[in-house]
């Protein structure tokens, strides 16, 4: 989160194969039709995604191609949720439920008829609740197939990877040590086998 205007962890991946050749054509649509939109104040939606500008979180319509400054494309990925602090959700219920006991004249309600209170009462307070928004930076080196993410969260990054796919149709591998050793290798014209035969050392002290 936020990679272009200070620190952060981030989280490193590769893009799975080659780009086919005519990977440039029809990019700015693919990322149009998965950019971020807002939630509706009617929804009963609890969560969004979707691209926006990099530079700004609240521009998603990407009319030209303001992502791309090669061989880099950089894009952030936002992500809005609305939650109901489950003590207010409790309070509104109870209300609900002596409202109608007293309007209905009822000692008690059937569990079935409280599951329902729940429901709506969850629903019209989602619609009220104001969405909190979060976004994380992506920089994604095309040429090489490295992309930094700006999250190291598993659920966000699991998302990341999932909505990347959908929008690239490019699979996603995390960067971790074994990784880099075997790409070094194949640069080297070397087999990533040999990483098999290695054993942890102890780098200790000894006593």
């Amino acid at each position: 989160m936020g990679l272009l205007s200070g620190s952060g962890s981030f989280t490193r991946y590769l893009a799975d194969g080659a780009l086919p050749e005519n990977f440039m054509e029809g990019l700015s649509e693919k990322i149009t039709r998965y950019s971020f939109r807002n939630l509706d104040e009617k929804s009963i939606d609890e969560r969004s995604v979707g691209w926006v500008n990099v530079m700004d979180m609240f521009d998603n319509r990407f009319a030209g191609l303001e992502f791309l400054r090669e061989p880099y494309i950089t894009m952030s990925f936002r992500v809005d949720e609305r939650k109901i602090p489950a003590t207010a959700l409790k309070q509104y219920c109870l209300e609900a439920e002596e409202t109608i006991k007293k309007d209905e004249d009822l000692e008690y309600l059937q569990k079935g008829r409280r599951l329902d209170i729940k429901d709506g009462v969850r629903l019209r307070l989602l619609k009220r609740a104001i969405p909190v928004s979060r976004c994380y930076d992506m920089i994604w080196n095309y040429s090489t197939g490295l992309i930094i993410f700006g999250s190291t969260t598993n659920k966000i990054c699991d998302e990341f990877v999932e909505f990347f796919l959908k929008t690239f149709d490019i699979r996603l591998q995390a960067i971790c040590p074994y990784t880099l050793a075997s790409r070094f290798l194949k640069k080297e014209g070397a087999s990533s086998d040999l990483l098999d035969d290695l054993s942890p050392s102890n780098y200790s002290a000894e006593k």
